[in-house]
């Protein structure tokens, strides 16, 4: 049986066993967190340098080259990161010192006294006057000022100035301009006098203020006008008003009717070329808001009148051939119609050339513009360059290279009114055959003025037609299939002489010498009409001389000069004698 006195003994020795259990616990945790929070802050500035490092190493390796601008800027992030570094630096001093002065305490003093030196070291360390509290705030208050005074920008940029309206007194919202409060009182106008049938204007008193406002809060001149169109002592209704252009024809309660019918007028237009564009020439739109009630339209009639024809007047302008009775076929208007349009027509008048006569036609109310991707073959002009030839008289051309026009393939974009082209855009041109450019060579020679004697021994011949012993006698008449005249060779150059006297009645300048079918075949040509009756042709000429068709000419005078163009194969002078439009054997007239 135990006594009390050993009870007490035994607990008394337990609370001491109890209580040097805690106290040791408390050492062990307490030694425990400091290396823990030793080690870790350690371990963060460890961490931090080496990435500094690492930053400024990379920074070195990038600029090895430029050594003098290297070493400014090590020196220059040394001292920025000493001064980074600097708090922390420091913290890790105050850290071991107070480390140093936590383990003296926990000696001398016990285990309590060193916690209350933890307590006071760990009060410093952060809420001092250099603590790292205070370090921290000097660092984020910087940052977090940016950061609201990017959000006081943000904020104050996202506002916008508006014109404050007021209307009779009343606020009726905000507006961008004054050009939305014009355009919508001009709009309330359109709308009371839709028809024209009345010239009532409604007057309103304005005021502007400005003022700040955020995004979005500006009203549309749509909106506007229903606001004002409130403030009227009138009958108003919700409905869609019809705008053609800058029209206003009405208002429907509903458009769903309006809209398909004017689908299919557009869908007459529409083919299956799926490069195609149909739509009509004006905006058609539907606005949905307040309207007077006397402003609502029947739909059928709106309809009817949209999708019909209307006649206008248009111009028909006279061309070449035209006569009042080719005008009236063309035109499908008869006599009369055309005498009420037009007065004092009839079919007597005289027609010339560019004459415009007022006609009438049909066109859609509605005009229409198709727009169509179209491809095409154009063709590409040749160009023309000059040379000088000394084989030629002054003032000849020569073609020695005919032109050869080109050809692109071209694709394009084509509008289109009632059938009458509008608009045409080029979205691409390729080449097909290059065109040959055409090269003329300008005669450099001096030309002769000669003239041969005019005498004659016969009656009823013709002068020699060179000069007196030149000319050397070719094929004659018949010599060969299809040849109807006398060939006489001669030097390239040689005057050509008229036979007789007479008018000058054709001259042809042959535009490609080596086209040997070009006229026939005769080359340069002139053609004299006697007054006689016969005509003589001169051909294969190299040039033409200063002569012009109407011109009267005398025998010897000088009409041309020998040469080889046209269907010939050397110089020589072909001559044809005609008689009554038929050609005739010329040697009984040259010999």
């Amino acid at each position: 049986m135990s006594l009390p006195e050993d009870n007490l003994d035994k607990n008394a020795e337990k609370s001491t066993e109890n209580k040097t259990w805690l106290q040791a616990f408390g050492n062990k945790l307490y030694n425990f967190i400091s290396a823990a929070g030793e080690m870790l802050f350690l371990a963060l500035m460890k961490l931090v340098t080496l990435f500094v490092h690492g930053i400024l190493y990379i920074i070195a390796a990038i600029l090895r080259c430029f050594d003098r601008v290297k070493k400014h800027l090590v020196r220059f992030f040394k001292k920025v990161w000493n001064v980074i570094s600097a708090p922390f630096v420091r913290y890790i001093k105050a850290f071991k010192v107070g480390s140093a002065e936590i383990s003296r305490k926990k000696r001398e003093d016990g285990s309590k006294a060193s916690f209350g030196a933890f307590m006071r070291f760990l009060g410093r360390a952060i809420f001092g006057k250099r603590g790292l509290a205070v370090t921290l705030f000097n660092y984020a208050l910087p940052v977090v000022s940016c950061f609201f005074l990017f959000n006081i920008i943000t904020y104050a940029t996202s506002q916008t100035y508006a014109l404050k309206l007021t209307v009779n007194g009343n606020f009726v919202g905000y507006v961008d301009d004054e050009t939305v409060y014009t355009d919508a009182e001009q709009m309330l106008q359109e709308r009371i006098n839709y028809t024209g049938a009345s010239t009532d204007v409604v007057t309103f008193t304005h005021t502007f203020e400005v003022d700040m406002v955020g995004y979005g809060s500006t009203l549309s001149t749509y909106q506007v006008t229903d606001r004002m169109l409130q403030l009227l002592d009138k009958q108003i209704e919700k409905g869609y008003g019809v705008y053609i252009g800058d029209s206003y024809y009405g208002t429907l309660y509903d458009n769903k009717k309006t809209e398909e019918a004017l689908e299919g007028l557009l869908n007459n237009y529409r083919t299956d070329n799926p490069k195609e564009s149909v739509v009509f020439e004006k905006d058609i739109e539907f606005v949905p808001g307040l309207y007077l009630s006397e402003s609502f339209v029947n739909e059928n009639s709106l309809i009817s009148l949209l999708t019909s024809n209307r006649t206008v007047a248009a111009y028909y302008t006279a061309v070449e051939g035209d006569s009042p009775s080719t005008i009236v076929s063309k035109t499908g208007l008869d006599y009369d119609e055309l005498a009420r349009l037009n007065p004092g027509f009839s079919d007597k008048t005289k027609i010339f050339v560019g004459d415009k006569f007022m006609i009438t036609q049909d066109e859609p109310y509605l005009n229409v513009i198709i727009t169509r991707e179209e491809h095409y073959n154009e063709i590409i002009p040749y160009d023309t360059e000059y040379i000088t030839t000394n084989k030629r008289f002054k003032g000849d051309n020569l073609i020695t290279v005919p032109g050869v026009n080109g050809d692109s393939a071209v694709v394009a974009n084509v509008s289109y009114i009632n059938g009458v082209e509008v608009a045409r855009s080029v979205l691409s041109r390729v080449t097909l055959k290059a065109p040959v450019t055409r090269i003329i060579a300008k005669g450099t020679m001096d030309r002769p003025t000669i003239s041969a004697n005019a005498t004659t021994t016969e009656a009823g011949k013709f002068i020699w037609p060179l000069p007196a012993g030149t000319g050397k006698i070719g094929y004659g008449w018949g010599e060969y299939a299809g040849h109807t005249g006398q060939d006489i060779l001669a030097p390239y150059g040689t005057p050509i002489f008229a036979v007789d006297s007479g008018v000058v009645t054709t001259i042809y300048y042959e535009e490609n010498a080596n086209y040997l079918t070009c006229n026939g075949g005769y080359g340069n040509l002139v053609v004299v009409t006697h007054d006689n009756g016969l005509q003589t042709y001169y051909a294969h000429c190299s040039a033409i001389a200063d002569i012009y068709v109407g011109q009267r000419v005398t025998a010897g005078e000088n009409l041309a000069f020998v040469g080889s163009t046209g269907r010939s194969y050397g110089n020589h002078l072909h001559i044809e004698v005609h008689k009554n439009g038929h050609k005739v054997n010329p040697s009984p007239y040259l010999f």
